[in-house]
């Protein structure tokens, strides 16, 4: 294992207390998985019996909406572990995990974690660093959610224009919770799309309903006695004055 996979163990919130000796043990007992562009780590459903450490590249942390189309709830670069969860309340993966781009993660098997467990208590505290980094940026993620909800509801679209692409780097939580949100940016582009498509069927159905309208009240008008009486006046009239002419 060369120095460079050890370093990037050490710089994980997981394994940051190690000492270099057990950094070694933990990386002579790793595997290295190398994946190509879209190349998928684990799926949703599967049991898990390992995590991984990311050494190099980008993957995305995805899950299916309703009607099947995939949300990214985050994504995960170097330094950065995922799995654990798994290995802990020993339960399916609760996520797929893509890759972004070609990348290399350190696979470390449940065994070889849990004997570290045993071995160093101080690794849970690594773990419990994990989580609460992941519930700050979910908090964050949930606020901007309810946020932008209020504002559809309000008919204001106007952080439409906030959308990003999804970048490898990101500032804030602010800023990756605005990049990992394009689904709720595609589901909002149709919402305001479908309800411009109704503000214009309901002009359209307007003026068809004013036309029939003005036409009715025409009709009603010119059935009347009196119209037919105004007719028939407005014709002799005009009878005499062309005898008069001649």
């Amino acid at each position: 294992m060369n120095h460079d996979i050890l370093h990037q163990l050490k710089q994980t919130s997981l394994f940051s207390g190690l000492t270099d000796d057990a950094l070694a043990s933990i990386a002579e007992k790793a595997s290295t998985r190398k994946l190509a562009k879209n190349d998928v780590l684990m799926r949703k459903g599967e049991t898990g019996d390992s995590l991984f450490l990311i050494h190099d590249g980008w993957v995305k942390i995805v899950t299916e909406d309703s009607r099947g189309e995939e949300l990214i709830i985050n994504k995960c670069g170097p330094g950065e572990t995922i799995g654990e969860m798994a290995l802990l309340d020993r339960s399916p993966r609760s996520a797929t995990v893509i890759a972004l781009e070609d990348a290399e993660v350190l696979e470390i098997k449940q065994d070889v974690f849990e004997q570290l467990l045993d071995q160093r208590p101080d690794v849970s505290l690594g773990i419990i660093r994990s989580y609460s980094n992941r519930l700050r940026f979910s908090t964050t993620y949930i606020e901007r959610a309810i946020d932008w909800a209020q504002m559809i509801a309000e008919g204001d679209y106007s952080f439409i224009d906030q959308s990003q692409p999804l970048l490898k780097n990101t500032g804030s939580d602010d800023d990756k919770a605005t990049q990992l949100l394009s689904a709720f940016f595609t589901m909002v582009r149709k919402v305001k799309e479908r309800e411009e498509g109704l503000k214009q069927q309901l002009e359209k159905l307007t003026f068809e309903i004013d036309q029939a309208r003005r036409k009715q009240e025409f009709e009603e008008i010119t059935s009347t006695e009196f119209y037919s009486k105004l007719k028939a006046q407005a014709k002799a009239l005009r009878a005499r004055r062309a005898q008069e002419s001649d």
